[in-house]
């Protein structure tokens, strides 16, 4: 069942096209991936579909009453006094009111004196039937139940559903945002990086959650192995064009390569026959100015080439621009990591219990464990930012540090990219900006506070201090976060040749079986395990057992 067609759609933004004329048809039980460089259109496409945006030209129809769910970053303030709970049990006010219209029939009812009125009863009882009806298919009589499974999917444990909402981070409030929309449960579901404050197991939740939700469900993201699991259908957004691909995130990145390889092919002799047709062109022109029964068929020949010209491809641009990351740096001593009896406790509670681990030079490690189990905590005890609360932590011979932090708060917010990176290294003005360039930073951007800058451009500038300084241990924390796909597997690919050694964070499963090659894992106890494998054989190993 078609559920919403957009026909000959364009959008623009202060005389910028986004679209451009593009024609799109999302279907009942569709699951939908929107991949695309930032800026693509992605959340405009969301916006126009939701209704929030209108067109500049062209005709977006819905199907009759069709309901809508469009996960956004911001939570209404009107919840900050409501408690976790409430606030994802009231997303319809309609079934929020069917429980005092059920009980005031009851009343009704139970009354002698209404009672002995037939006609009245007779009312009240086909309304409250009516009433119990409508309660039962908006769920309400499994209400708590369904909040309870969605909130414990989403990583909120019992004890927490009774917090405010106005206490928790951003992070967390879009988490609410998410678990009302998925109560909710409307007839099309829009889901605009829905993954970013996720952990691995309520990833692992919200991808079954997804394959198994009875309507439509389309997702923004730039994890992956979630594009992989949970939709059967890509659109890529390039240029204001729309180009679907019917399969996972895998399927799209062969079938999109083979897809510009024809182009390409197609262009070259397409080329080919207009150089050949305007050779034969030129060649009549200068016989006919011999002989002028040449100058007709010259006229013709130009007709031709003309067309041909119209009707050729445009160049495929078969390789975007892309971040440049180099982490080259000199050798560091064998043992680059040394901890025995490692612990942290904070409050009472034991992020990690005392542990022993030994990196050595050239290893790549990833941390997991559910949010809040300490990985940030675990990685800068390890720095010596923070204090242990056991245990002792030894740096190797000729080690140079490079942390990048999830929380981008090393960053100088009132400093311009071009100041940051001259510090961090002597060059020259024109050598600073040829390096920003590399990490696809504007001109006008060079000389912007860092604070009002993007959280990807952020990372980017984390990205140009690692190489800047030469390290040669990496500690990075979700350093994919705020990345697009593209640049993410520049960082991969920059990772996989260097011959340094790595420590990382990452909720990104597909980032970790590339990366790394052994797992440690915080488990809720504290207890610290290490798996000799990537994420892929640490989670069947973990949940096999």
């Amino acid at each position: 069942m078609l559920l919403a067609n957009f026909s000959k759609v364009s959008m623009d933004f202060g005389g910028n096209p986004v679209f451009n004329e593009v024609d799109l048809e999302i279907m009942d039980g569709e699951r939908i991936g929107l991949v695309g460089e930032n800026g693509s259109g992605k959340s405009t496409l969301f916006k126009l579909l939701a209704g929030l945006d209108t067109p500049t030209s062209g005709v977006i129809s819905r199907r009759r009453n069709l309901t809508i769910g469009y996960l956004t970053q911001e939570v209404d303030p009107a919840l900050d006094q409501k408690t976790i709970f409430e606030a994802v049990s009231e997303t319809s006010d309609e079934l929020v009111a069917l429980p005092g219209i059920l009980s005031d029939l009851e009343a009704c009812m139970s009354d002698p004196d209404f009672a002995a009125d037939a006609g009245e009863l007779t009312r009240v009882l086909e309304e409250y039937g009516k009433a119990q009806e409508r309660f039962e298919a908006l769920g309400g009589y499994s209400l708590e139940h369904r909040v309870e499974a969605v909130l414990s999917g989403l990583g909120f444990a019992a004890s927490e559903h009774t917090q405010r909402v106005g206490v928790l981070s951003g992070g967390e409030k879009k988490l609410v945002n998410l678990a009302r929309i998925l109560i909710e449960m409307p007839d099309v579901i829009l889901l605009d990086e829905p993954d970013n404050h996720l952990d691995l197991h309520a990833k692992a939740w919200l991808e079954q959650y997804i394959q198994d939700y009875p309507g439509t469900v389309l997702i923004i993201s730039h994890d992956r192995h979630l594009l992989d699991r949970a939709v059967k259908k890509i659109i890529e957004l390039e240029d204001g064009t729309i180009f679907e691909y019917a399969g996972n995130y895998s399927f799209y990145f062969a079938e999109r390569l083979q897809r510009l390889s024809k182009l390409q092919e197609l262009y070259s002799l397409q080329q080919t026959e207009i150089k050949r047709l305007e050779a034969s062109m030129r060649q009549l022109k200068g016989w006919s100015k011999l002989n002028p029964k040449f100058a007709g068929r010259a006229e013709y020949m130009a007709k031709r080439v003309e067309k041909a010209r119209e009707e050729a491809v445009n160049r495929p641009i078969m390789e975007r621009d892309k971040i440049k990351v180099d982490l080259d740096a000199d050798r560091s001593g064998k043992k680059v990591l040394e901890v025995k009896g490692l612990s942290k406790t904070i409050g009472g509670r034991a992020l990690f219990e005392p542990f022993d681990f030994t990196l050595l030079y050239g290893e790549r490690v990833g941390i997991v464990g559910a949010n809040g189990s300490g990985k940030t905590t675990l990685l800068r005890t390890m720095m010596d930012m923070i204090p242990a609360t056991t245990g002792t932590v030894k740096i190797g011979a000729s080690v140079v540090l490079g942390y990048y932090a999830q929380e981008q708060e090393t960053l100088p917010f009132e400093s311009a990219p071009l100041d940051f990176v001259r510090r961090l290294k002597k060059m020259t003005e024109p050598q600073a900006i040829s390096f920003l360039h590399g990490l696809l930073f504007s001109y006008e951007d060079l000389h912007t506070p860092i604070r009002q800058l993007s959280g990807g451009e952020k990372s980017r500038l984390q990205l140009a201090r690692l190489m800047l300084t030469e390290a040669n241990f990496l500690l990075l924390d979700e350093p994919t976060n705020n990345l697009d796909i593209a640049s993410t597997e520049v960082l991969e690919a920059s990772l996989q040749v260097f011959e340094g050694t790595v420590l990382t964070v990452s909720h990104d499963r597909y980032f970790l079986d590339k990366i790394v090659s052994k797992i440690i894992s915080i488990g809720d106890d504290g207890r610290v395990s290490v798996y000799p494998g990537n994420f892929s054989y640490y989670f069947e190993k973990k949940y096999a057992a």
